[in-house]
């Protein structure tokens, strides 16, 4: 058995590199720890992401999914229409509570939800 200590990053793969950043800065509030010309890393708390610039397939299903408590979910669906972000599925119920599926701007899939 292989013992892991916790995740270094995830990696997620992008088309447009500062578009991209944005989009998690704005929506998230990820900040930007290093950036290169194709790729960077963004931390939310201990939580990294590294977005890198390649060619993007059709995705069908989310790359990330994060959990809230339903008022902070409740908030996000309508922070995400304010912001024009494109919601692919939901909001829906779920065996334990709901979920929404939206798409960052390179169309990977993102999933937030809450459990009763």
């Amino acid at each position: 058995m292989i013992i892991v200590e916790g995740i270094g990053h995830v990696s997620i793969p992008v088309s447009q590199l500062d578009t991209s950043i944005d989009f998690y800065r704005d929506i998230f509030d990820f900040e930007v720890e290093t950036k290169k010309a194709t790729e960077a890393i963004l931390s939310l708390d201990s939580f990294r992401i590294r977005l890198v610039k390649a060619e993007v397939s059709d995705r069908t299903l989310p790359i990330l999914s994060f959990v809230m408590d339903v008022d902070d979910f409740t908030e996000a669906i309508s922070e995400l229409e304010e912001k024009n972000v494109k919601i692919i599925k939901g909001p829906e119920g779920t065996d334990s509570g709901e979920s929404l599926t939206f798409a960052d701007p390179s169309q990977n899939l993102i999933e937030i939800f809450y459990s009763n």
